[in-house]
């Protein structure tokens, strides 16, 4: 099977391309030439993981957003063969955040997002839910992933006995990026195992537990024996945040897992974690 990653230079990207898919090389804005290199490749699957995920950057740069993330998708989507099948990757931006459930927003709460970011992102969901499909659509929502290059200037503060502020309002579903990748492959390699509707598929592949950014880093500093100590900011925003959040985010996963998509748990992650702290 052939799989083709767009968005190669990213952290998932990079991560499927280690894992033995294609990169492909085409801007995603420059329809006729990613149209010639898709054609050329004949993919199977074809992973969108191209974006411009900044979302304060998307706030101030909103036309450049949207070139990339809704037009640069429906260009990709256009652009691949009725065999093939494409897999957007999305957030759990595209939801307002605004009331709680214990376990995410699922598969059908109905998107409106509260920033610029996340109205691009629903916008290449929205692109992929045309009348007449080009090829099978999967739309896969995540919420947020971390790996250890991510969270090692973190780790150094407070090796460092460092003093760390984090938010204790904004929510998410947090996924290991490793964790991700293997969820991701596992889909692209078993999309018989879904029921192909004539409607675009969705569903949920993040963390299993939603948790504020600091629940996450008082559970990964306890577990990775670090020093340093942990604030919580009860305000919502930082002042160098300028576009809003969805603060109570994160994502219900319980579709995923009763499909067998292997999620991971935290507890692998944190032992991988360990490993690379231990081998640095």
């Amino acid at each position: 099977m052939k799989i083709v990653v767009t968005g190669a230079t990213g952290k998932l990207g990079t991560a499927l391309v280690q894992r033995g898919c294609l990169a492909l090389k085409s801007d995603i804005t420059m329809q006729n030439d990613l149209t010639s290199e898709i054609h050329s490749i004949k993919p199977d699957i074809l992973i969108h993981c191209a974006a411009i995920t900044g979302v304060d950057y998307c706030e101030s740069h909103y036309k450049e957003a949207f070139e990339v993330n809704v037009r640069g998708t429906l260009n990709v989507f256009d652009a691949l063969p009725k065999t093939s099948t494409m897999i957007y990757i999305s957030t759990d931006h595209i939801f307002p955040g605004e009331n709680w459930f214990d376990v995410g927003y699922s598969e059908v709460h109905k998107p409106q997002p509260v920033n610029y970011y996340g109205f691009t992102k629903w916008g290449g969901e929205l692109a992929m839910q045309k009348t007449s499909f080009n090829c099978r659509p999967i739309i896969v929502r995540t919420s947020k992933s971390y790996d250890y290059e991510s969270m090692k200037p973190t780790i150094d503060a407070l090796n460092k006995e460092e003093e760390i502020v984090l938010t204790d309002l904004i929510r998410r579903s947090f996924m290991y990026v490793p964790h991700f990748v293997g969820a991701i492959l596992w889909l692209a390699n078993n999309t018989k195992e879904f029921p192909e509707t004539k409607e675009t598929e969705i569903i949920n592949i993040a963390g299993d537990c939603v948790f504020s950014y600091y629940r996450f880093w008082t559970i990964m500093k306890d577990a990775l024996g670090l020093g340093g100590r942990l604030v919580p900011r009860r305000t919502k925003l930082r002042p160098e945040e300028a576009s809003p959040r969805p603060f109570r985010a994160g994502l219900d996963v319980r579709y995923a897992k009763n499909m067998g998509v292997p999620i991971g748990s935290m507890q692998d992650a944190i032992k991988d974690l360990k490993e690379k702290m231990k081998n640095e």
